[in-house]
């Protein structure tokens, strides 16, 4: 009977959290006033019921609790609008993250316990306090790392664009235009965010290169602040915005071949440990049976 209770409790569970990752429902980054950089996307124009219900609750007491705060939470946030995620979805998956380590040992040791197999209850306890901080930590740290992919990517889009920008340029057309036209050449999801800001900025009069620095501040990508400032000097000093911006497009291109054969080295170094190990094994594998024949003539 208690293993048929928990049997139901754990398949529950799954299927709950399986319901809740098919469900396409990432949101605006919500309730920090960022909507002007948003994606626009179709998905991101309704709300779910499930951030609505839980997220928020936790988000704005995680709010009047003064966790919202710090170093560490302005991290969170630039991650935050990189992925595009709300912090209702945010609080909502570390709520999920937490509840299925304090629900996993108990599941398990309820199993156990059904089949004959007595442990006692401090083990699961134990487990539990050591799995909750993990598994409130486990969100952000996705998150992070999404977030870290979606910067390579823009720094990847901005080369392009900055080259798009030296042609048009080199075919006559003023520095407004040059980057409008090479923000609306691409449909991809950074192309857009910067073509919305390009467009807010025209809209409200602001000089283009505050829009772009801002945008940059705002991801987390110093490559379009950087590019902001380049832009900047032409358009107050004078500059000569074509040579610089041709100059800018090679540091990018370098700087992201030099990461790219960082990251190639560092997958060649993690193949050392499986080789090594494949290896040991072939060996053993191959000496066990003149080994076994010694020591069975003992």
């Amino acid at each position: 009977m208690n293993a048929a209770i928990f049997c139901g409790l754990f398949f529950g569970v799954g299927v709950a959290g399986l319901i809740r990752g098919i469900r396409p429902t990432r949101p605006l980054f919500h309730g920090l006033g960022m909507d002007a950089f948003s994606l626009g996307s179709s998905r991101a124009n309704h709300r779910g019921r499930w951030p609505d219900l839980i997220g928020a609750p936790v988000a704005a007491w995680a709010a009047e609790a003064g966790l919202m705060r710090g170093r560490l939470w302005n991290r969170v946030t630039t991650a935050m609008a990189v992925v595009d995620v709300s912090v209702d979805d945010l609080a909502l998956q570390i709520v999920q993250a937490v509840g299925t380590a304090v629900l996993l040992p108990m599941v398990v040791w309820g199993l156990l316990q059904a089949g004959g197999i007595n442990l006692p209850l401090l083990i699961p306890v134990v487990v539990l306090l050591v799995l909750v901080p993990v598994g409130a930590c486990v969100p952000v740290l996705v998150l992070e790392k999404e977030a870290a992919e979606r910067r390579r990517h823009v720094r990847t889009v901005v080369g392009s664009f900055v080259d798009l920008v030296v042609l048009g340029l080199a075919g006559g057309v003023g520095i407004e235009g040059a980057l409008q036209s090479a923000a609306g050449a691409s449909s991809d999801w950074a192309s857009v965010r910067i073509r919305r800001a390009l467009a807010l900025a025209q809209d409200s009069g602001e000089p283009s290169w505050s829009a772009i620095g801002r945008l940059g501040e705002h991801l987390g990508v110093p490559e379009l602040t950087e590019l902001a400032a380049t832009i900047r000097l032409a358009g107050t000093e004078g500059a000569r915005v074509r040579r610089s911006l041709s100059a800018r497009a090679s540091a990018l291109r370098r700087h992201e071949q030099a990461e790219a054969e960082t990251e190639a080295n560092t997958v060649t170094e993690r193949l050392f440990l499986p080789g090594a190990l494949l290896l040991v094994g072939f060996l053993l594998f191959v000496g066990y049976p003149a080994f076994s024949r010694i020591l069975t003539g003992f």
